[in-house]
């Protein structure tokens, strides 16, 4: 038996609520599918076109046919997901489909939970599992080789003492990625050798293989923007009050025109910053009464270059205001989760620390946030399982007010991209009672199948 909402506490009857949520979910549903699947092999050579396989590569191919379950273990954006397929796509398989499985199943789950059949190819990418037992996941190797199947599993930090099944992952060489990503994209005949030497010099320098393909993927005909007019903005030391007003609005894009000017002026008196300012700017553009940045990439270009860029004297201030953009009422509380998710991209522990966390402990508007931003968040392969992971981390305890945020958000976008663990979860917060309970019981209805 669950309780009704108290005043104060999240209601999603509340109709105004239930549209700005539903709004935030359709967006998702619109970009994104369901992470757990099957992934058919014309998909996944797809996806293997620009994969250079690292020097690790060939000892992992070695010990996956002899396991059958490998754990790649290294750093986000390595390439470790394209080398999954890869070492999928070198095994003897009975069929030619890979199926994709969630992230929140632990040792035991992949055990004793999951099904198996003979002669299928298996992946699990950024596993969130507290805990690797040793011993479940070497049993877990003999039972898929019995089967003649294979899984492969990524994640992140340090090698376990799993070390029968674990595999360190390395980069490939940036140089002959990129050179093979000119062949992959045919970059050569629309390109001058000078662009194509300065394009590939850029792309030594690059940190991660994700960023070395993007590079090329923009350099293609019809490729995405690179943001360098953002940079390039910046390179000039424009005055703190245009910073403010890019800073702002990477929190509130597509926002009223006199909505944005008040929001403006609260960060200008926070920051100390008097004086009128122009409403439009290089990277800011009023039009139907809107203001937005000229170019939607630029939105969170702006927050990758503000999270390198700049200090205290610019983010205490900016964190501080953008924390109580949720109570200035729903639209706001919207455009500024989106922003944390993109921020999310480029700097994931400023994001959750100085928002998530804050939000999720806060007010029934921040703890919509909260869920928003995890939604937000699931817009992106790479940080889906991030978010899920966390609000599987709030919904562990019932009485944690952060179970609250981790139900909305449950019923959201993330059942969009997980929706079996969802359920799950939230018939597991419906059951224990707290202040989960009755929004888990909301949440139910909204699922597709609840």
């Amino acid at each position: 038996m669950t309780e009704t909402p108290e005043p104060g506490e999240i209601d999603l009857d509340n109709m105004t609520l239930a549209g700005s949520l539903m709004a935030v979910t359709e967006h998702l549903r619109a970009v994104a599918g369901p992470a757990t699947r099957d992934l058919t092999r014309r998909e996944a050579d797809t996806l293997l076109r620009s994969y250079l396989e690292p020097g690790c590569f060939p000892e992992g191919v070695r010990r996956l046919a002899t396991r059958h379950l490998l754990v790649l273990v290294g750093e986000q954006e390595t390439g470790r997901r394209l080398g999954a397929l890869a070492l999928l796509s070198r095994m003897s398989l009975a069929e030619s489909t890979i199926t994709v499985l969630s992230p929140a199943a632990g040792a035991h789950d992949l055990l004793a939970g999951t099904e198996y059949e003979p002669g299928r190819a298996y992946l699990l990418h950024d596993w969130i599992a507290a805990s690797t037992d040793r011993t479940e996941l070497i049993n877990l190797a003999r039972k898929l080789a019995e089967l003649g199947s294979y899984l492969v599993i990524t994640r992140s930090e340090g090698l376990s003492q799993a070390v029968e099944v674990e595999h360190a992952w390395a980069v490939p060489e940036p140089g002959e990625l990129f050179d093979l990503c000119l062949s992959t994209y045919d970059l050569r005949a629309g390109l001058s050798p000078e662009e194509l030497n300065r394009a590939r010099e850029l792309a030594l320098t690059l940190p991660t293989p994700a960023e070395v393909v993007r590079l090329a993927a923009r350099l293609a005909p019809g490729g995405e923007p690179s943001g360098e007019e953002v940079a390039a903005w910046l390179d000039t030391k424009p005055p703190m009050r245009e910073v403010l007003a890019v800073a702002a609005l990477a929190f509130t894009h597509r926002l009223a025109e006199a909505a944005f000017d008040e929001q403006l002026a609260r960060l200008e008196r926070l920051c100390h910053e008097i004086g009128r300012r122009p409403v439009t700017g290089p990277l800011i553009l009023a039009e139907d009464g809107l203001v937005a940045f000229r170019a939607g990439h630029q939105r969170g270009r702006v927050l990758a270059e503000l999270a390198v860029r700049y200090g205290f004297s610019l983010w205490q201030p900016l964190r501080e205001w953008v924390r109580s953009l949720p109570s200035q009422g729903p639209a706001l509380q919207v455009r500024a989760a989106e922003g944390v998710a993109l921020l999310a991209r480029h700097a994931m522990r400023e994001a959750r620390q100085e928002f998530l966390e804050v939000w999720a402990q806060g007010s029934a508007a921040e703890r919509v946030a909260a869920a928003n931003v995890l939604s937000y968040m699931c817009a992106d392969d790479t940080l889906a399982p991030a978010a899920l992971g966390i609000a599987v981390g709030w919904a562990a305890d019932p009485v944690d007010i952060r179970a609250t945020a981790a139900a909305v958000a449950l019923g959201g976008g993330l059942a969009v991209r997980y929706p079996g663990d969802c359920a799950r979860l939230l018939r597991r917060l419906e059951t224990l009672g707290g202040p989960a309970a009755a929004v888990a019981a909301q949440s139910i209805k909204a699922l597709p199948h609840g």
